[in-house]
């Protein structure tokens, strides 16, 4: 039993630093679109950006320690599953900021996408192997709900601002041409 006991511990912290990698993929592309944000001088649409994704990334660090849960795990573990999950967003930041083209930024959306996908994955594969039936009770359902809730009204308030900002943008203009 100690084998099957040390294995499955093996096999959950492993788990982990596969959901830490993806998200941080993912993150990476966020730093890239805040990055993008200011070096395209829209300041407003940078700061909105991070405060969306930092709530965003309460998540994504419950998604990355989920497996974790009911197993007795060094903290070491714990700070290099934030490090791999997080320090992406800043170095994605970075070259935003400083080297932003729609070819780059289509690229590392579309492997932060297929490092989701894998993410779901394996943490489905995770949670019929486990046999964790958390949606079928109520208030987990709705927790769900309210989640994705939250993330689609606030995707619609930050389009909402992109485009009033753009609109700004072109009333400036047209109204400088004709004077």
């Amino acid at each position: 039993t100690f084998n099957k006991t040390s294995n499955k511990v093996t096999k959950n912290i492993t788990l982990a630093y596969l959901i830490a990698l993806g998200i941080g993929l993912h993150n990476f592309g966020e730093g890239l679109a805040i990055g993008s944000a200011y070096a395209l001088g829209e300041i407003s649409l940078g700061a909105f950006l991070i405060i969306g994704f930092t709530i965003h990334n309460i998540t994504e660090g419950v998604a990355i320690v989920s497996p974790l849960t009911r197993k007795k795990i060094k903290i070491q573990h714990l700070v290099i599953l934030g490090i791999i999950g997080g320090i992406p967003t800043i170095f994605g930041t970075i070259i935003g900021g400083l080297a932003y083209t729609g070819f780059w930024a289509t690229l590392f959306l579309s492997i932060a996408t297929g490092a989701i996908f894998q993410v779901i994955y394996e943490v489905s594969k995770y949670v019929i192997e486990e046999g964790i039936t958390g949606l079928s009770k109520p208030i987990n359902l709705l927790g769900l709900i309210i989640g994705l809730l939250i993330m689609y009204v606030t995707g619609l308030i930050i389009w909402k601002h992109e485009f009033t900002a753009k609109m700004h943008i072109n009333w400036e203009r047209l109204t400088n041409k004709e004077k």
